[in-house]
């Protein structure tokens, strides 16, 4: 099958490239500009802009499938129409250049975080959704574009709904294992929320059987790994996994709520960007789990990679071996700064 994938050069776009194409499919990726991801078993790499059409439509030609990762999703200080040009016009732009050229499948990227990020129970499909920012108002925006035009252009969709992806190659996470395996990485309140996450090499086989298999038309489907943990046993985790007694101090929440609450405003007045801001720290209250049986059952697929194998092997590919040092204070907190907000990102999106 030919498939075409856009962003590419992203970390899940990346890893499912590689993929795709190792397993003899032929890729044809779209990337930014200023992309750096090589292309790898022969997939090939296009500059482009989903916003553009005309930076791409010759390569959807004999293309079967469309692959849609790109989104914008971690610019802090972008406001509602931002998030909805790129994943809902961009969509749209997306699907109408694929429809031109004949495409049979569109396969969207979109998240679990549409669900909400403090749920009881185990969400399934049949949950409504409750975004709870611009990006997962945008996301489900996207998914409604997505059946609409699919209708009008007698395409088949599929729409699957990661939860928080981690692995190789992710420099959103590069902080956060460097600062746990120094002990530095500060767990605020008291840690049970529930984090549900799945290992990036799981998600881009479900991916590539959302691209190939009949089943999988017209469905919408929930993709998680094997288990969901306290927030506290996931960061003990990586922690044992580094040599080290705890990920870093144990602090109360409520005062660090107040800080990225002063911070943001302050940063919005200064017109800058802040280091913190109040829903990074949704980090810390977050709590969600998953049912992803519906994908299990339509994709035939099954996670294979367990939290502690895969955080390990994120460990090995993300960190280095660096001599610790003692820092200052107002250096430390610069540093917690910088990984809360690294890693709180990858949060926003409900381990998601």
């Amino acid at each position: 099958m030919r498939i075409f994938v856009t962003g590419a050069n992203g970390f899940i776009g990346s890893h499912f490239m590689d993929h795709a194409a190792a397993a003899g499919h032929s890729v044809i990726g779209l990337q930014r500009a200023n992309g750096h991801h090589p292309a790898r078993n022969g997939a090939e790499l296009r500059n482009g802009d989903v916003r553009d059409p005309e930076s791409f439509a010759a390569a959807l030609q004999g293309v079967e499938c469309v692959c849609h990762f790109a989104a914008a999703f971690k610019e802090a200080g972008e406001d509602e129409a931002h998030f909805h040009r790129v994943n809902v016009e961009g969509t749209a732009k997306l699907m109408a250049a694929a429809h031109a050229h004949g495409v049979k499948r569109f396969v969207l990227c979109s998240t679990a975080g549409i669900y909400g990020s403090r749920v009881p129970g185990v969400i399934d499909e049949s949950r409504p959704p409750q975004p709870w920012n611009a990006y997962e108002r945008s996301k489900v925006a996207a998914e409604n574009e997505v059946r609409r035009l699919a209708e009008r252009y007698s395409m088949e969709y599929v729409i699957l709904r990661p939860v928080a992806v981690y692995g190789p190659r992710d420099p959103r996470l590069q902080k956060l294992f460097r600062s746990t395996a120094k002990g530095r990485f500060p767990l605020f309140g008291s840690g049970n929320g529930r984090r549900h996450m799945v290992y990036v090499t799981d998600l881009a086989e479900a991916f590539l059987r959302a691209c190939v298999r009949p089943e999988a038309a017209n469905q919408e489907m929930i993709v998680a790994g094997p288990e969901a943990v306290p927030l506290r046993d996931l960061l003990q985790t990586l922690a044992t996994l580094s040599n080290r007694r705890s990920c870093g101090p144990r602090l109360p929440l409520k005062p660090m709520l107040g800080l990225a609450a002063v911070t943001e405003d302050v940063c919005r007045w200064l017109k800058i960007d802040p280091p913190l801001y109040r829903r990074r720290m949704d980090f810390y209250t977050n709590d969600a789990a998953f049912d992803c049986s519906r994908a299990r059952s339509v994709l035939g697929w099954m996670p294979k990679v367990g939290l502690k194998e895969g955080l390990a092997s994120t460990i090995r590919a993300q960190t280095t071996p660096r001599k610790l040092a003692l820092l200052p204070g107002y250096v430390w907190l610069t540093e917690m700064f910088s990984v809360l907000g690294e890693y709180a990102q990858q949060a926003v999106l409900v381990i998601g």
